[in-house]
């Protein structure tokens, strides 16, 4: 497995609010980072996202969810780590240097989650955001809808991050 490496680890917008760089209401307010999982592009709130890691070895533990790698330690944290491709049913594929590790904050737990590529942050107003076409029960309780007017031309699926991780036990 090749590891990836990024310049500059995501900083949660946390250190520049607390350094009066930027105003947390108004910056983060309808701001969400954008990855890639297979073809489809998803969104989760920028307020939830603590940092952008590159991938590293994941610690094995016996029986998992069946979509959780592992766990790996990061500041002295233990952190699990759930691969969305295995969340979403999708095969996996073997990891590339855009793979990287999303760590998110869900109430006092702290989560990673394993993406295929970082794609932008955007601001993504709530008129346009589209409901979401109802599925099934499962999908329902983590998307939040469909961003339909993204720079690119695309939609992305807006996550609800803690309803995604509800049947997790987190």
């Amino acid at each position: 497995m090749e590891k990836a490496y990024m310049e500059e680890p995501y900083v949660a917008d946390e250190t520049l609010i607390e350094n009066g760089v930027m105003d947390a209401s108004a910056e983060m307010e309808n701001m969400y980072l954008l990855f890639r999982v297979e073809d489809a592009i998803y969104g989760i709130e920028i307020k939830y996202v603590l940092q952008i890691i590159a991938m590293q070895p994941i610690n094995k533990m016996p029986q998992m969810p069946p979509d959780m790698k592992g766990y790996i330690s990061l500041r002295g944290n233990v952190i699990p780590i759930i691969s969305m491709r295995l969340h979403f049913d999708i095969m996996e594929e073997e990891y590339t240097e855009r793979t990287c590790i999303i760590v998110l904050t869900v109430g006092e737990k702290e989560i990673g989650i394993i993406v295929d590529a970082i794609q932008e942050t955007i601001t993504i107003e709530p008129e346009d955001i589209a409901p979401s076409p109802r599925t099934n029960d499962a999908a329902d309780s983590y998307v939040q809808g469909i961003a339909k007017k993204l720079t690119d031309g695309n939609t992305a699926i807006l996550l609800d991050v803690p309803g995604l991780f509800i049947n997790n036990g987190f």
